[in-house]
């Protein structure tokens, strides 16, 4: 999906990539980030948010929960983060990440209420007061406040298997009236998922039924008297999308695939933000029909059309065709076609560009600063932000061969 553009706006991630692949420096199936280019784009989207009085929060989990990348966008601009899951708020507040948003998509967990009180998060979101009440209780027994948002449901808006809920527009007014007279929290605004979405005919990005949804239960809110003025409004967040937004009504917004210029729409179009993350394997073993990469972080949802195979480090690549298999597989393997497989070597490097969401892959990520000039590695992780010593076993463990 992004391998033409890559090559195009950046040539010397992919072959400082494929270099330190071949060296036997970084591993296969491993995402490889550009962290100076990253940084570059973080401080556009600061820069383009702020001038539209919108508060960014960055969102980590398509570069794999990574601390040091999230560090670089933290300190370009994007101060705060959204975890959507507890997991990713806990990591990335034990590396001293500050959170912005925590709660949506997957709620806090209720052992887990306790310590996201500690994270003093501008905003928890609740899909209903039961979810209020519990971190109501923690929050009064402290004698804090917390800020809260809540999300809402309308009755034409889109959301993905696996993420529904919230309250209806129906009963918005009710509940949030209900949780404001909670001791320890406070109703601030709306939320919902996904509010702009990518419109394949026209190729350009179009609001979903849930941005009105948020204006129309933001003005509810604050018709009944609540003091609810955040309305929080993710997915599709790149410069090019901001404005809309604002129109909207919107006062946050979370960039988490633009950090890396791998929106749909920077596929088709030349935008601000430059593509900053590859995937990279190496050639496994050939059929009479097919070349077998390694794999493990080929997301089902990537529309990869294309990849390179390189068989040393900038050499001409070979272009090869990606078969992408069912969702229902495991990816043990990427399928691969090329017009003369005897041009393919067992070991050869592959290279992949295509829209990620590491967070839920099986592979590895590597950290690069210093593409174009000086490459340097500052790290390999796992996919969920773990970070890997030279045996690629987390830092700080026993690998039996040490305990032998």
């Amino acid at each position: 999906m992004f391998v033409d553009v890559t090559c195009r706006r950046n040539p010397d991630l992919i072959d400082s990539a494929v270099e330190l692949h071949q060296a036997g420096r970084i591993p296969s199936n491993c995402y490889v980030v550009d962290l100076d280019t990253v940084s570059r784009n973080a401080a556009h989207v600061a820069r383009a948010a702020g001038g539209l009085g919108l508060t960014p929060y960055q969102m980590t989990k398509q570069f794999g929960r990574n601390p040091v990348v999230a560090k670089a966008v933290a300190d370009a601009g994007i101060s705060r983060v959204v975890a959507v899951d507890f997991e990713e708020a806990r990591l990335l507040d034990s590396h001293g990440l500050r959170m912005g948003h925590v709660g949506h998509l997957v709620q806090i967990p209720a052992r887990d209420v306790p310590l996201a009180a500690d994270m003093e998060a501008d905003f928890l979101t609740v899909f209903g007061y039961e979810q209020a009440e519990r971190i109501s209780a923690v929050m009064a027994a402290r004698g804090r406040t917390q800020d809260l948002t809540l999300r809402v449901v309308g009755p034409n808006d889109t959301f993905y298997a696996a993420q529904r809920g919230g309250v209806t527009v129906d009963d918005a007014v009710d509940v949030a009236r209900r949780i404001d007279r909670l001791p320890g929290v406070r109703l601030r605004g709306v939320t919902s998922f996904p509010v702009v979405l990518w419109d394949e005919p026209t190729q350009s990005f179009a609001p979903t039924a849930n941005l009105s949804t948020l204006g129309e239960v933001s003005a509810a809110l604050n018709a009944a008297g609540l003091d609810a003025p955040v309305v929080n409004a993710p997915s599709a967040c790149c410069s090019a999308t901001f404005e809309l937004k604002a129109r909207a009504g919107a006062t946050h917004v979370e960039p988490g695939s633009c950090l890396t210029g791998q929106t749909p729409l920077h596929a088709v179009s030349d935008e601000p933000e430059r593509p900053a993350m590859i995937y990279v394997s190496e050639v496994s073993h050939l059929t009479r029909d097919a070349v077998y990469g390694i794999a493990g972080g080929l997301y089902p949802r990537s529309k990869a059309r294309r990849a390179l195979i390189y068989r040393t480090a900038g050499a001409t690549p070979i272009n090869a065709r990606v078969e992408l298999d069912p969702p229902e597989a495991i990816d043990y393997y990427g399928t691969l076609h090329v017009d003369d497989p005897s041009t393919v070597r067992v070991g050869d490097t592959v290279v992949y560009a295509f829209r990620a969401q590491v967070f839920v892959s099986k592979c590895f990520v590597a950290v690069v600063s210093g593409i174009g000039s000086d490459p340097q590695l500052e790290g390999v992780y796992t996919s969920t932000g773990f970070r890997l010593g030279e045996d690629l076993l987390p830092v700080g463990g026993l690998s039996r061969r040490a305990a032998s």
